[in-house]
This record gives structure tokens, C-alpha cells and sequence, in this order.
């Protein structure tokens, strides 16, 4: 979003999950940005998340 000037000096940046956020596989970060003179909404503490298991290349 900043490459594309879809954010300006100044603003604050939200990142929320859109969807389940455990389940990985759909869920997508939503980045918004907001003036920082507004308050965002309040902060939620993040929690994390165990990654899923990958394949090893053998």
C-alpha cells in the first residue's frame, strides 16, 4: 500500500484478520490506515499462532 501511495506520512496503519484467524489456510490480513488524531480502535493483544507443519524437501 505505501508503493502504491495508498497510505500518507502522517496516518496510522490498522492490520486485522479477515476471517478465522486460526484458520491459516484462508484468513487474510486487511491493512487500513487511519489519521492518527482518531484513535484506532482499541488495541487487541496478539496471540500466537502455531504454524502449520510443513513438508521437508528430501
Amino acid at each position: 500500500r505505501i508503493l502504491f501511495n495508498e497510505l500518507k506520512s502522517g496516518q496510522a496503519v490498522v492490520v486485522d484478520c479477515e476471517g478465522d484467524p486460526n484458520d491459516i489456510e484462508n484468513a487474510k490480513l486487511v491493512f487500513r490506515a487511519v489519521a492518527r488524531e482518531t484513535p484506532a480502535e482499541e488495541p487487541v493483544e496478539a496471540t500466537a499462532v502455531a504454524a502449520a507443519p510443513t513438508e521437508s524437501a528430501a
